[in-house]
C-alpha cells in the first residue's frame, strides 16, 4: 500500500495556437532608413519594431552607456562618490586636447569630480572624461574594458566586441590602445544588444535621465576656463531636432566614420516609455538619426495599444484545473496570479500561444499555492525569453477521510493493474 502515498510530480504541457505567426515577425508598416533599427517597450523589453536588429555593427559613443552603468553601480555601492576627484593622466590629457574628438579640455594639473566627468560623458560625449572615470573605477583602461565585457556577459550579450572605453576608433588612441586589440578596431554590438544595455540603464538607474535630458551645461575646465556643452541629443526640447509630440529625455548618440550616425533614444508619452536604437542612419548629415528616430517613435505610438492578455485570478483555456491526489475533490481550479499586458497592433486580433506546466497536487492544499507556470508566446522580447507567469490554486482542498482514502487506493490499484 505504501506506493499509493508517494507524491507524484507530474508535468502537464498544453500548447494552444501552434503555427500562429509571431506578431513581431509581421511585416512592419514603416521602413526606417538606417542600417539597423529597433524599438522596445522600456519596461518589459517587448520588441515593437526590428530591422537587422541582430546584425553586429560599430556603436561609436553609444558605448559610453555601458561605462556609465558601471559608474552608477559604483556610486550606489559606495565604491565611488560624486565629489571624489581625479587628476588626468598623460593619455587622458592628450585625448582631451584633440579638438577633432568630442571632448572637454582638461588641464594637466586639474582636479575633476566624478559628477563633472559623468555629466560631460553623457551630455557632451567627452571621451577623455569617460576614460578618467574608467581609470578611477577600475585602475586602467584595459581593466575597465574587461569590466564592461563582463557586465555584457552577465546580461546575456555574447557577440559584442569592446576594444576601448569610449567608442572611438582605436586609431584615435595611437599607441595607447588596449593590449591585444587592433589599431583600427571599433566597439561592435547589435541594435538588440544596445537596447538591452539601455533598458538596464534606465530601469536600474532611472536618475540617469535627469542628466541626459539637460540640453546645455557648462563644464569648469579649471582656472576660470569654461566649456559650454550642448547636448548632442538634438531631440531634446529646445534643440534643433525637437518634436513637440515626442518628449524625448535621453539617451546617447554615437558617431564615427565607420559607424556613421547612431542614436539610442528614449521617450515617455502617456505613461508609456519607449527605447529606440537607430544605427548608421542614411542621410546627408548627422541629423538623419533624429528624423529616423522620430519616425520610429511615432510609428510605435500610433500603431500599438496595451492589451491585458492574462488577468490575476482569471482562468485561461491552457490550464484551468489541476488534479489533486487524496483530496475531498479530485481537482482544484487554478489561474495566473498576475496580469500580463502586451502591446499589440491596433485593429488586429493576433493569436497568442499559451503553454502551461503544472504539477499534480496532494491534499491538503491551500488557496494561493503555486502549482506551475504559464508561458505566453506570440510576441518577441529583446532578451529572447517568453514571459512566464506563476499559476496558483484558487481554492483550498482538504484531505479525504480514512475510508475515502482506502477506496481511492483500491481504485488506483486496479486501474494500474488493468492498464
Amino acid at each position: 500500500m505504501k506506493k499509493f502515498w508517494i507524491k507524484v510530480g507530474v508535468v502537464l504541457t498544453v500548447l494552444l495556437g501552434i503555427g500562429a505567426p509571431s506578431i513581431a515577425s509581421a511585416a512592419p508598416t514603416v521602413d526606417i532608413n538606417a542600417r539597423a533599427a529597433l524599438a522596445i517597450d522600456a519596461k518589459s523589453g517587448q520588441v515593437l519594431y526590428a530591422k537587422n536588429a541582430d546584425q553586429v555593427l560599430p556603436i561609436a559613443s553609444m558605448t559610453k552607456m555601458i561605462g556609465i552603468y558601471l559608474v552608477l553601480e559604483a556610486i550606489h555601492s559606495g565604491k565611488l562618490s560624486w565629489n571624489q576627484e581625479i587628476t588626468p593622466d598623460a593619455v587622458a590629457y592628450r585625448i582631451s586636447q584633440n579638438h577633432e574628438l568630442s571632448n572637454v579640455p582638461l588641464r594637466q594639473d586639474g582636479k575633476y569630480t566624478v559628477r563633472a566627468l559623468y555629466q560631460a560623458s553623457l551630455i557632451y560625449s567627452a571621451n577623455a572624461a569617460m576614460m578618467l572615470l574608467g581609470d578611477l573605477l577600475s585602475g586602467s583602461q584595459a581593466q575597465f574594458v574587461a569590466a564592461m565585457q563582463q557586465q555584457l556577459q552577465q546580461w546575456g550579450i555574447h557577440d559584442a566586441k569592446i576594444v576601448n572605453t569610449t567608442g572611438l576608433n582605436n586609431s584615435a588612441l595611437g599607441q595607447d590602445v588596449v593590449a591585444g586589440t587592433d589599431k583600427n578596431a571599433e566597439n561592435m554590438m547589435s541594435a538588440k544588444d544596445v537596447a538591452i544595455v539601455a533598458k538596464h540603464l534606465v530601469t536600474d538607474y532611472p536618475e540617469v535621465l535627469q542628466t541626459t535630458k539637460i540640453p546645455e551645461m557648462n563644464f569648469q575646465s579649471g582656472n576660470g576656463d569654461v566649456t559650454k556643452m550642448e547636448n548632442f541629443d538634438h531631440m531634446l526640447p529646445g534643440l534643433s531636432a525637437a518634436d513637440a509630440s515626442l518628449p524625448v529625455d535621453g539617451l546617447k548618440t554615437g558617431t564615427t566614420d565607420l559607424a556613421g550616425a547612431n542614436f539610442t533614444g528614449t521617450v515617455m508619452k502617456n505613461g508609456w516609455r519607449l527605447i529606440t536604437v537607430v544605427m548608421h542612419a542614411n542621410g546627408s548629415n548627422n541629423e538623419a538619426r533624429f528624423t529616423q528616430t522620430a519616425a520610429l517613435m511615432k510609428y510605435v505610438y500610433g500603431s500599438f495599444v496595451p492589451v491585458t492578455v492574462t488577468k490575476a485570478g482569471q482562468a485561461v483555456a491552457a490550464v484551468n484545473t489541476v488534479s489533486v491526489k487524496h483530496g475531498q475533490q479530485s481537482q482544484v481550479k487554478v489561474a495566473p496570479n498576475q496580469n500580463l499586458t502586451l502591446y499589440l497592433p491596433t485593429g488586429t486580433q493576433p493569436t497568442l500561444q499559451y503553454r502551461a506546466k503544472v504539477k499534480q497536487l496532494e491534499a491538503p492544499t491551500k488557496k494561493g499555492a503555486t502549482v506551475g507556470t504559464l508561458q505566453v508566446r506570440g510576441v518577441d522580447f529583446v532578451d529572447g525569453q517568453a514571459r512566464v507567469i506563476p499559476v496558483q490554486t484558487q481554492t483550498s482542498v482538504k484531505r479525504a477521510n480514512f475510508f475515502v482514502l482506502i477506496w481511492q487506493g483500491i481504485v488506483e490499484f486496479f486501474s494500474h493493474l488493468f492498464k
